[in-house]
């Protein structure tokens, strides 16, 4: 079993999922050893600030297979076509964390 850090829940292969919002508290617990795939430096840097650890920015491909896990933070809000936001901008952004588990 796998564990990752996404900034967006993506289904990254056929399957059945589960999708639960989780606090930062339990975000917190699920970031520890897991491998990041954040792929932008501005998100990397602020998920450091709200998970209390190093998340590297790691702009690489993953295919969740079942029983993987991954950590999203989830931006609730819409961004502009492009958008490349730095940490400030997107802490100041909507968000909320999830738990995506792939089940079989």
């Amino acid at each position: 079993m796998k564990t990752f850090i996404l900034t967006t829940p993506v289904l990254t292969d056929y399957g059945v999922y589960r999708f639960e919002k989780i606090t930062v508290e339990q975000a917190r617990e699920l970031a520890k050893g897991a491998v990041s795939a954040v792929g932008h430096r501005g998100a990397a840097e602020a998920l450091t600030r709200l998970l209390n650890i190093p998340i590297q920015t790691n702009r690489q491909k993953i295919t969740m297979r079942p029983g993987d896990i991954a950590l999203v933070f989830k931006i609730t809000e819409r961004l502009p076509e492009g958008a490349v936001l730095t940490a400030e901008e997107t802490l100041k952004l909507p968000y909320e964390f999830g738990r995506l588990e792939h089940l079989s």
